[in-house]
């Protein structure tokens, strides 16, 4: 009787094979797994720094009784509000950084940096019943960010 104390060349060759196929694809699917993170991470600080920025600006507006004027450029929007105090938006640092500053006491009141995969650009749309900034997201419409102020 011969003794069989081992494994034989092609039971290795074939479990080499086995798990090299095995680790191929569990390596595909972590690289899918963390571009998918990567994705939802930037998405959630998009929708993130809209919320926030919007609701600040918006709440400050209506605070002080609304915009009486407003002067806007790509990357800067100068606020003029009821109550004459007068406030920036400004996109700074080469599109990556979002300032709210209140230009009468100089004190900066909402600073946040933005994804770089972005172009930002502020838009700014005036009629008879009201004033409307935009920070517009190139290409992504569903992360632009609205200012709304009705005319008094």
């Amino acid at each position: 009787m011969k003794n069989k104390n081992g494994f034989t060349l092609v039971e290795i060759t074939i479990s080499v094979t086995l798990l090299s196929a095995v680790m191929v694809f569990l390596l595909g699917f972590v690289s899918e797994v963390r571009k998918d993170e990567d994705s939802i991470t930037l998405r959630t600080e998009m929708l993130l720094n809209k919320n926030i920025i919007a609701k600040t600006i918006n709440q400050d507006i209506r605070g002080s009784g609304g915009i009486k004027s407003q002067s806007c450029s790509n990357t800067k929007c100068t606020i003029t509000l009821n109550n004459n105090i007068t406030k920036t938006i400004e996109i700074t640092n080469e599109g990556t950084l979002l300032t709210y500053k209140n230009t009468t006491t100089d004190k900066i009141e909402l600073t946040r940096k933005l994804p770089d995969n972005y172009v930002y650009n502020i838009k700014s749309t005036e009629n008879t019943a009201i004033y409307l900034i935009t920070i517009e997201v190139d290409s992504y419409p569903e992360y632009n960010i609205d200012i709304v102020n009705n005319k008094i």
